[in-house]
């Protein structure tokens, strides 16, 4: 009830800014509160489904705006410390290559394998192969020395490279490889 509250003050003053900016005439600005609104909508939705499953983490991926989102009793997980770096969700992902899809919907993490050919592989309830990782597991040492001296040094996201799949940081797949139990819901949108 509180964040419907405060969601939809947020809504009402950001629509006030738009109606004030579109007057003064500065398309820059109208284009960032536009984005300000499409942001404060995902991250509606996002709490929308973590409530659906209250009792349950939830996973959910915004293609459209290349984010994963990991949320823990109802909530976005912030400033979570783990194996000497901290988790601060959403986080950055690539996708597809535009030879490929990745699959949308509801599903869940049907399975753990930390033998694929990727660095950690949750995957998902789809037909197919599909799910999330790192790079590819040669890589693995290289990731783990790189991220060691940089905790923001990017690899696995710089680039749409999978076969449907959502690619992941190193130190993010192994986070949550480590929080992240089979069951857990999954929404994947477009």
């Amino acid at each position: 009830m509180k964040e419907a509250v405060i969601f939809k003050s947020a809504a009402i003053i950001i629509i006030a800014l738009i109606a004030i900016f579109s007057v003064c005439g500065s398309g820059q600005i109208i284009k960032n509160e536009k984005e300000t609104i499409h942001l404060i909508f995902l991250k509606q939705k996002v709490l929308d489904f973590a409530k659906k499953y209250s009792d349950e983490d939830v996973i959910v991926v915004s293609k459209q705006d290349h984010l994963l989102y990991y949320c823990k009793n109802g909530r976005v997980v912030k400033n979570a410390s783990w194996n000497g770096f901290t988790y601060n969700f959403p986080v950055k992902v690539a996708l597809a290559s535009r030879y490929y899809k990745t699959p949308e919907g509801e599903m869940y993490i049907d399975r753990k394998n930390p033998y694929s050919k990727y660095i950690l592989f949750l995957s998902f309830s789809t037909p197919g192969a599909y799910g999330i990782h790192s790079a590819p597991t040669q890589y693995k040492a290289y990731l783990d020395k790189m991220e060691k001296n940089d905790p923001n040094f990017t690899f696995a996201t710089k680039k749409d490279d999978t076969r449907g799949c959502v690619q992941v940081e190193n130190r993010v797949i192994k986070y949550l490889y480590a929080n992240v139990d089979v069951k857990t819901p999954v929404l994947v949108m477009p």
